[in-house]
């Protein structure tokens, strides 16, 4: 009988040796998905990070190597055409402007401010120049604007300019003084390179084909 019960017993341990063992594998194959998972997601955590951090150096990069300079934001107010406002470039390049842009394209007479400054919120490239400015150099700068097929892109004589042509962006401006009255191909170049970097920059994305309005409507 006690032989008998020892049997039993051996039994009962073998079969309870077995049952830990399968738990015990259990265990270590779920801590081995655990530990697989985590090191997945501590990857993949470190990986967007350094892909961001790439993108913003990039970014700086880009903003670094592209011509012009930068100014601080002044805000999105929708204010009417004659509310004074101190900006802080010149022209401006961002701040209170008036509620609707003007249509993209070329003037040849001098529009109000708030206008073309709605036009840089929807991420458009503004030319400005003296009046003073001879003629062909006029004719060079409308080059340029067909050359890119005026997408979002503004063009008018401004006689409050303090350089002779000035080309902003959403807080980005570049200057351009003539040499000799003349424009160089330098210089015409600088305005490509400002465009390309800075079209669709702007706070607000709005397709080009969204209307805008007659400057001399809002005079």
């Amino acid at each position: 009988m006690e032989e008998n019960l020892t049997k039993e017993n051996n039994q009962d341990t073998s079969l309870l040796s077995k049952a830990d063992m399968k738990r015990a594998r259990g265990h270590e194959a779920l801590r081995r998905r655990r530990a697989a998972r985590a090191i997945l997601i501590i990857g993949g955590v470190a990986a967007a990070a350094l892909l961001a951090g790439g993108s913003i150096w990039w970014a700086r990069q880009q903003s670094a190597n592209a011509p012009g300079e930068t100014y601080p934001d002044q805000g999105q107010e929708h204010v009417p055409l004659d509310r004074a406002f101190s900006y802080n470039s010149n022209p401006p390049s961002s701040g209170p402007h008036y509620a609707s842009p003007a249509n993209w394209g070329v003037y040849d007479y001098e529009a109000r401010d708030k206008l073309f400054i709605h036009n840089l919120e929807h991420g458009g490239v503004w030319i400005s120049y003296k009046p003073s400015v001879d003629a062909r150099v006029v004719e060079h700068l409308k080059s340029i604007v067909q050359e890119f097929g005026g997408s979002k892109l503004v063009m008018a004589p401004r006689l409050a300019n303090d350089s002779d042509i000035a080309v902003a962006a959403w807080t980005r401006l570049l200057k351009i003084n003539l040499v000799d009255g003349d424009i160089t191909e330098e210089q015409l170049n600088q305005i490509r390179a400002f465009y390309r970097a800075y079209k669709n920059k702007g706070p607000e994305f709005v397709p080009d084909t969204m209307p805008g309005v007659d400057p001399k409507s809002v005079q």
